[in-house]
């Protein structure tokens, strides 16, 4: 089974020379795909990207896509424009990259627009997927929002965000990988420590046995979430060389 290294498209928003020299730069280091976002796309009519500059920049790069992180208000506005770019690039998943709830009541009231989303999109083709934040992670009768969305809602696939997995938030994330195995869409790859950000593998969220667990269970997307820049590439190529290592 094939194993993808992809970057967030959002870690690449600052790049001097925009999307075009930031995909140059990500591919010199051995990336191969990309993970994109309807944010850099805004909907405005004084705005330069638009869904065909950023697909035409994806695919004169070279780059596959992994999944999609398309923000939940595309789906009304934008939906066949994103649906087309997915599937042009190789991909079969939207992520839904944030929403926001103060209660778990309002958290259980987005499954309704989910399950609508996760059904048009079925029939084309695509899965429909969610990431996590720390908001997800917060616990609401005896379960973390996150548990409440994946078990209220079996056909929504789950994308990790390991550096939010932090110790004192009381979740091994390895466990719920194997929990919701075949349910993973893919690992947004990072670290952390005491400091903040560090290099993957080095930190306290269990970088590493998260990526073989995912591995062990079939999830064969990875993603990196990490800002680049021209004086931050060899950081960013030791973490490549890292996960490639792990997954192949």
């Amino acid at each position: 089974m094939e194993r993808s290294l992809g970057i967030q498209l959002y870690s690449l928003r600052e790049f001097p020379g925009g999307y075009s020299a930031a995909f140059d730069a990500v591919k010199s280091i051995g990336i191969n795909s990309v993970e994109i976002w309807s944010g850099a796309v805004p909907d405005d009519p004084d705005v330069t990207t638009s869904v065909d500059t950023l697909r035409a920049a994806v695919e004169d790069a070279g780059l596959e896509l992994t999944c999609g992180h398309i923000a939940i208000q595309e789906f009304d506005q934008r939906y066949a424009d994103w649906v087309a770019f997915l599937k042009a690039g190789g991909s079969s998943t939207w992520v839904i990259p944030f929403a926001k709830a103060e209660s778990l009541e309002e958290w259980l009231a987005l499954l309704p627009r989910f399950r609508v989303m996760a059904a048009r999109l079925e029939n084309d083709g695509i899965r429909l997927g969610y990431h996590n934040h720390h908001m997800e992670l917060e616990e609401f009768g005896g379960k973390r929002v996150f548990e409440h969305l994946l078990d209220e809602m079996p056909e929504l696939l789950a994308q990790f965000h390991i550096s939010q997995f932090k110790p004192e938030r009381g979740i091994h994330l390895p466990d719920w990988i194997r929990r919701y195995a075949g349910r993973v869409c893919a690992l947004h790859v990072n670290d952390a420590d005491a400091g903040g950000p560090c290099r993957v593998g080095a930190g306290f969220c269990a970088a590493e046995e998260s990526i073989r667990t995912a591995i062990d269970t079939g999830v064969t997307d990875f993603i990196l979430e990490e800002d680049v820049s021209p004086g931050n590439l060899d950081d960013v190529r030791r973490d490549v060389d890292f996960v490639r290592r792990l997954i192949g």
